[in-house]
């Protein structure tokens, strides 16, 4: 009998070893006190991994720099002699050198400067024609008059109403004849700069083909000849002014009228 106790709790004692060692390390050590292995739910609850536990790092701060305290890197000095950007002159210069020749000719002689200007005007490049056409504006001299009134042939019209301006400056009522034909210009803005010319020349002998302007079906042009004659004066240019009070324009008509008023008193 004591044989047979003595087997049996070794095979007990054997069955509980093995059960011990087939069981997971992470709770070997944590068998409850009555024996009873843990619930198939409590040991999946236990094999899972647990999380470690996690030390956040620190970022740093940003740091804001004061820009005054940089130290910018020295630029290498250009290697050219090259002219500043600045100097835009000097690249007109390059481009066009005869503008270098006409400002030169302003300190020589009215004839000189006459002399060689006056075969510019003919230049295939128009912005030499403008040049030579204001330098000899500047200049009275009536040796200018023939070369200027050849020029408003000029396919130009902005270099057409340059040449207008260069004969109003030269003084001269015999360019009176050479303006008058620009009044019916194809372009608007040349008939406007001729009928200026006149104005400014303030000779009665162009009286006649300003008031042909008056019956002109642009409103812009009877309102610029009005003010000419009104530039003008004159008995013939009041007699025309007089009539200008009758405009289909109510513009035209109290302009004329302040003109009248202006000249009688």
């Amino acid at each position: 009998m004591d044989t047979v106790k003595t087997t049996a709790l070794t095979f007990i004692t054997i069955v509980a070893c093995l059960m011990l060692l087939l069981a997971p390390d992470s709770y070997r050590g944590e068998a409850p006190i009555s024996g009873r292995l843990p619930d198939k739910q409590d040991l999946t609850a236990i094999s899972q991994p647990q999380t470690a536990f996690r030390i956040e790092r620190e970022q740093p701060e940003s740091v804001d720099l004061d820009e005054s305290l940089l130290i910018e890197r020295d630029k290498p000095e250009s290697m050219t002699d090259s002219p500043p950007a600045t100097q835009a002159a000097d690249w007109t210069l390059i481009l066009y050198p005869e503008l270098a020749r006409i400002e030169a000719l302003e300190n020589q002689s009215t004839d000189t400067a006459s002399s060689e200007l006056s075969p510019m005007l003919s230049n295939d490049d128009p912005v030499i024609r403008l040049a030579a056409i204001e330098s000899l504006g500047d200049m009275t001299n009536q040796h200018n008059i023939p070369a200027l009134s050849a020029a408003l042939n000029d396919s130009n019209p902005q270099l057409r109403i340059a040449v207008l301006e260069a004969l109003a400056l030269q003084e001269d009522e015999s360019v009176v004849s050479s303006i008058e034909p620009y009044l019916y210009d194809e372009y608007r803005k040349v008939r406007v700069a001729a009928i200026e010319a006149l104005a400014e020349l303030e000779s009665e002998t162009a009286v006649p083909a300003l008031a042909g302007l008056l019956s002109d079906p642009d409103t812009l042009i009877r309102h610029h000849a009005v003010n000419a004659l009104g530039d003008i004066g004159g008995i013939s240019a009041i007699s025309y002014l007089m009539q200008a009070r009758y405009d289909p324009d109510e513009t035209i008509r109290a302009n004329a009228e302040a003109i009248l008023i202006e000249l009688d008193s």
